[in-house]
């Protein structure tokens, strides 16, 4: 009999985390498809969720979409700044960890940069006369970087499978097939991005209640608080390796 309970425990966990994942899936298609409505509709069910005592009341999705949001990013960048001559990395020089590492890096940073957000956004919606709640704007700042799992998801399989290593190092590629698909890997990359974007601001618009203009001054605000974050990390870690 107690044995029968414990399955009967297990199994209804089991259905609880299944309607979690539909709802949470349902409500991504929605931001992704529809923002406006995508993003009231999550808003009004962080609200009830405060109300019945839930912590935290955004859950935790929202940090797990930004943390893999970021090491997506962080990807993106290693392509890009290659190809852009930013990044000088011969193919003898990488290391499959410098990639791990720099995926972890690109997690937290991001992690870091949503909860600042919170805050930074905040205040600078008041000058604005705006009132958004530091947990909505975190909200925002996950559901916007849904696009960029997208292509960690898609295109870096593919990436390593065409390409190899070669796809974050500057070594030129001399296979026509590995070209073509770095370039089409990149300009997708760029793509989901501005998708990112998109959302971002059409969340901020939603959660502070301002006009499209208003939120696109308050997302500059955001962006700027990522390559703050992000350059200051780059500046310690030169500082570092110049000391050592």
């Amino acid at each position: 009999m107690a044995e029968r309970g414990v399955w009967l425990i297990v199994a209804q966990a089991t259905a609880e985390r299944t309607q979690a994942s539909a709802r949470l899936g349902l409500t991504l298609r929605s931001v992704l498809l529809s923002p406006r409505a995508g993003f009231e509709g999550v808003f009004r069910a962080t609200r009830r969720r405060e109300q019945a005592g839930a912590r935290p009341a955004e859950g935790i999705a929202p940090y797990v979409l930004a943390a893999l949001g970021g090491s997506s990013l962080m990807l993106l960048w290693l392509k890009l700044g290659s190809l852009l001559g930013y990044r000088d990395v011969a193919r003898v020089e990488f290391r499959w960890s410098y990639l791990i590492v720099a995926a972890v890096a690109g997690a937290l940073l991001a992690l870091f940069a949503q909860s600042l957000w919170g805050y930074v956004g905040a205040g600078a919606a008041r000058a604005v006369d705006a009132q958004p709640p530091p947990r909505e704007l975190r909200v925002v700042w996950g559901a916007s970087a849904f696009p960029q799992i997208i292509g960690l998801v898609l295109l870096l399989p593919l990436d390593l499978l065409i390409v190899g290593s070669d796809t974050f190092t500057s070594e030129r590629l001399s296979d026509p097939l590995a070209t073509g698909w770095a370039a089409l890997s990149i300009a997708f990359s760029l793509s989901l991005a501005v998708w990112s974007l998109f959302i971002f601001v059409r969340g901020v618009e939603v959660s502070a209640s301002v006009s499209l203009l208003k939120a696109l001054v308050l997302s500059f605000v955001g962006v700027a608080v990522l390559c703050a974050i992000v350059g200051g990390s780059i500046a310690g870690a030169t500082a570092l390796a110049g000391g050592g």
